[in-house]
């Protein structure tokens, strides 16, 4: 399945695509902080001790994954619940399915049950209301789960400005005074690119300037604002610079460009999100100790290749970095959440984009005629 919207009883169930459990605690972690400057629905989860959850498409095909976090008052912060897998079953509805996808656990709780439906585009509609009620009595209330609305996308002010005035002579366009617009930018991007403490610490959805990512989880950060809560962490121990993403920033939120340039740095973005070493789009990306991004697969077969067969010498011959040449030996590669999620977002936003600028030109176009 896809990411979808589906319409039921007059509400918007909102099933997201699929992705690990890191990603979508990333979306869990940033609500939650969001919910805590602009609500008091996070006092109400806090005290209560409810669930903060989502319904996502799972990575075993045709079930569906429902992932949560609920808050810990012993410890004073969120912690992640186990995600649980459930399968609509021929016999007995919809039950729980958590055992290892393809293992012969799996399959006996399958035929305990009947054998299987596959979720599909077509139909997951009229079985969500059964998945509803159950999860409504095992402690999933329903206005606590993330559904956003049909075409509702959270709004940033100020990413980029458009000249879009062709009928100024080319020299005055350029000396006029630009005026900030709205872009429209996926859930799923603006998460992927902004820091949970920058939320917390301004009461607003940034977008960062310097990320860097932890070592421990693959979630990005603000370098200043993470050291200023952790001022003990190191580079390239605790956490690794992150130039793939950073770079990605600076394009998609570059300001005071007509449509044609913004058009052009959404190209370059095209590129970033390629694997440098056999240059394909990136699935699972991992970041190197060196602050560079690669696909999972291609980095991971780089650095076999580079290992020496004797034993003897085979712990110490550097192993370089495909970019840089830095020795990474020992060292973790870690998954690039951020990045991960950013790609997935991407190709809606691309063709959106697309579209304003077709848009655009022929409004200049039809402009230009009439004068």
């Amino acid at each position: 399945m896809q990411l979808k919207v589906e319409d039921m009883d007059d509400a918007n169930v909102f099933i997201y695509g699929k992705m690990g459990p890191e990603e979508t605690n990333l979306i869990l972690f940033s609500k939650a902080e969001w919910l805590k400057v602009s609500s008091t629905k996070v006092t109400q989860l806090q005290e209560n001790g409810s669930k903060l959850w989502l319904i996502r498409d799972s990575r075993v095909d045709g079930l569906l994954t429902v992932q949560s976090i609920s808050w810990n008052k012993q410890l004073a912060q969120w912690q992640m619940n186990v995600p649980q897998r459930y399968m609509l079953s021929n016999s007995v509805g919809w039950i729980v399915n958590n055992a290892a996808p393809l293992s012969d656990e799996f399959f006996v709780v399958v035929d305990s049950a009947g054998g299987i439906i596959q979720m599909t585009d077509e139909n997951t509609q009229p079985h969500l209301p059964g998945l509803l009620k159950i999860l409504s009595e095992n402690g999933y209330e329903v206005e606590n789960r993330i559904n956003p609305k049909v075409g509702q996308e959270t709004t940033s002010i100020g990413y980029t400005s458009y000249r879009t005035d062709a009928s100024l002579p080319e020299e005055d366009s350029l000396s006029s005074k630009l005026e900030p617009t709205t872009v429209n930018l996926p859930e799923g991007m603006l998460i992927a690119l902004s820091c949970p403490l920058t939320t917390i610490k301004s009461g607003q959805i940034k977008v960062m300037k310097d990320p860097v990512t932890l070592v421990r989880d693959g979630i990005s950060y603000e370098r200043s604002n993470l050291l200023e809560k952790y001022p003990d962490l190191e580079e390239g121990k605790h956490f690794y610079p992150n130039f793939k993403l950073k770079t990605i920033i600076n394009y998609v939120s570059a300001t005071s460009l007509s449509p044609e340039e913004y058009w052009a740095k959404l190209q370059k973005v095209e590129e970033d999100i390629k694997d440098p070493i056999l240059f394909n789009t990136m699935n699972e990306p991992v970041l190197s100790p060196s602050g560079h991004s690669f696909e999972k697969s291609s980095i991971t077969k780089w650095i076999s290749s580079k290992q020496v067969d004797l034993p003897s010498v085979s712990n110490t011959v550097p192993i370089p970095d495909p970019i840089t040449s830095q020795d990474i030996r020992g060292k973790s590669l870690v998954d690039n959440v951020n990045l991960r999620q950013f790609i997935k977002a991407w190709p809606d936003f691309y063709m959106q984009q697309e579209y304003y600028l077709a848009i655009t030109l022929s409004e200049k176009t039809q402009l230009v005629k009439s004068t």
